[in-house]
């Protein structure tokens, strides 16, 4: 590096790691609660972090900067001495958290993946700086409608705050560059400002600093070159799921954090790639609602997060690979094809063996997942079925096999249900692995819709 990037370095350092005795020691004569002094932290760490497209050129010099400084808030992590100490004002709070590791490092990638392009890189810092310091104060200390979010939960009010403040972080800066005119920053802002309260709504124990930026960064990405016609779309549809959200605790036994899980990963799937592969997963959610209604499971079942973190296990690498030319877009629809239908045979042994009178077989659910999560997918591959049945072919026995495993750890597993939850992801996307058969060659010979 050059001595003015060591320069550059030595700089955001200094700052930072003065900041953290300073702000102890404010908060303490101020009387402020352990969750003040963090979100202090965490807008000067924000805020400093704005300044980078202004002092580094490149991002190796912001990777070397993450290490430097994760590392010692690692150190002061694990350390009780230190904890209790300069890092006081981190580490007060009682609920376990880990953003201060994940921030740094998001911020780099972030960074990296933005090419230069100041906004792209911008926004999504600000948000993460800004909104999610509003929402989460707000909701401490107004906050009454709660909703469950991994093993805590979030409010309804800091929610709120976080989509107003989001908004406002995505819309100014788009204005204040010039090249996006009233309309197009307001549809993008509100956009950007949902889809980031979802995440935030799904985010705990510090994944937030983590997801939020990523997250932002991806679907700023998308939409940016977006013109209205398709901004209004993507709005109706966020809206439909929002309605959806609000209204499906009392048809489903997910949470509300995992309700806002499922419809973020329905969105993603779709922006990312296209419509088509927010069919299978969506598929799913459905056969789920009508598996509660007709074996009224609410009150019996209580499925968090963990239910949704399976599934983009299961599906999301498909969804993404394409981006980066590893696979053609018509072997990664068959692969969540396959990964849904996977998922919904391990659901379907899942709950059956919890109901004695529809005992569950590996056969049954293997069909029932095929058809119902399978098939909406395969069906736009059907002008070329005799090049992709050899796939399909493989992966019916994979289907198979992956509920009879599931059924067999389910039984065994006594272990934190998080981690079973894991298994049944990667034992869906292991299932989906014959769509790799699926050639770019025959990809070229596919009609895109």
């Amino acid at each position: 590096m050059s001595f003015a990037e060591w320069r550059g370095v030595a700089a955001v350092l200094a700052v930072l790691f003065a900041g953290l005795p300073l702000i102890r020691s404010f908060t303490r004569r101020c009387g402020a609660t352990p969750e003040v002094a963090r979100k202090m932290i965490h807008v000067a760490m924000g805020l400093t972090c704005v300044t980078f497209p202004w002092i580094f050129t490149r991002p190796f010099p912001v990777w070397i900067l993450a290490a430097m400084a994760t590392v010692p808030l690692a150190v002061v992590r694990s350390l009780p001495v230190l904890k209790q100490g300069v890092g006081s004002a981190l580490h007060g709070i009682n609920r376990p958290s880990y953003g201060e590791v994940f921030f740094a490092p998001a911020v780099a990638a972030v960074f990296h993946l933005a090419h230069g392009n100041t906004l792209l890189y911008l926004i999504p810092i600000l948000i993460l700086t800004i909104s999610d310091a509003a929402g989460a104060l707000v909701g401490t200390r107004w906050g009454k409608l709660r909703y469950g979010s991994g093993e805590g939960f979030k409010t309804v009010e800091g929610s709120t705050i976080f989509l107003l403040t989001a908004f406002v972080c995505g819309t100014v800066p788009l204005l204040l560059d010039g090249n996006t005119d009233l309309p197009h920053a307001l549809g993008i802002g509100l956009i950007l400002g949902l889809l980031a309260m979802m995440a935030e709504g799904i985010s705990d124990r510090g994944f937030d600093n983590l997801l939020l930026p990523l997250v932002c960064f991806f679907i700023l990405e998308k939409l940016m070159p977006l013109g209205l016609p398709a901004l209004a779309g993507r709005a109706v549809v966020l809206g439909l799921l929002l309605v959806l959200v609000f209204h499906g605790s009392r048809w489903s036994t997910l949470s509300g954090g995992a309700l806002l899980g499922a419809a973020l990963l329905g969105y993603a799937c779709a922006v990312i790639a296209d419509w088509r592969f927010a069919l299978p997963p969506s598929a799913v959610f459905l056969c789920h609602v009508a598996t509660t209604r007709k074996h009224r499971l609410i009150g019996k079942l209580n499925h968090r997060l963990d239910v949704v973190l399976s599934h983009v296990i299961a599906c999301l690498p498909w969804v993404v690979l394409p981006e980066f030319g590893v696979i053609s877009t018509t072997a990664a629809l068959a692969g969540v094809s396959f990964a849904m239908a996977a998922q919904l045979a391990n659901l379907e042994t899942a709950i059956r063996s919890a109901i004695p009178e529809c005992p569950a077989t590996p056969v049954r659910s293997t069909v029932k997942g095929f058809v119902i999560a399978g098939l909406p997918g395969l069906v736009w591959l059907w002008p070329s079925f005799r090049a992709i049945a050899p796939a399909i072919a493989l992966a019916l026995p994979a289907i198979w096999l992956a509920a009879l495993l599931f059924g067999f750890v389910r039984l065994k597993y006594h272990g934190h249900p998080t981690g079973l939850w894991v298994i049944k992801g990667l034992l869906a996307l292991a299932a989906s692995a014959p769509a790799l058969l699926i050639s770019h060659e025959l990809a070229a010979n596919l009609a895109r819709p």
